[in-house]
């Protein structure tokens, strides 16, 4: 995926805010024991290794040290090469 670089060191919620997995959603639940609440929204990831089995029970400080995480693609970089 060249030309798509996140710096390491950013906090959870903008690695989060640039991961291709990450989504949001107005539906906030009752329990806000292990979610996590940003901009009046849940955050949370569709992983599909994650996902399954967390749910919308998402700590975005997973997000620091993730293996899944994917950046999405900036604009002017296009999404695959010129076919010749």
């Amino acid at each position: 995926m060249a030309g798509v670089t996140v710096p390491p060191d950013l906090e959870p919620e903008a690695r989060h805010r640039c991961c291709w997995y990450s989504r949001r959603t107005t539906h906030i639940p009752p329990d806000l024991g292990s979610h996590t609440i940003a901009d009046g929204e849940l955050l949370y990831c569709v992983h599909p290794m994650l996902f399954p089995v967390v749910g919308y029970h998402f700590d975005v400080r997973n997000c620091e040290r993730c293996e899944y995480f994917k950046p999405t693609r900036t604009a002017g970089i296009p999404s695959a090469p010129p076919r010749g």
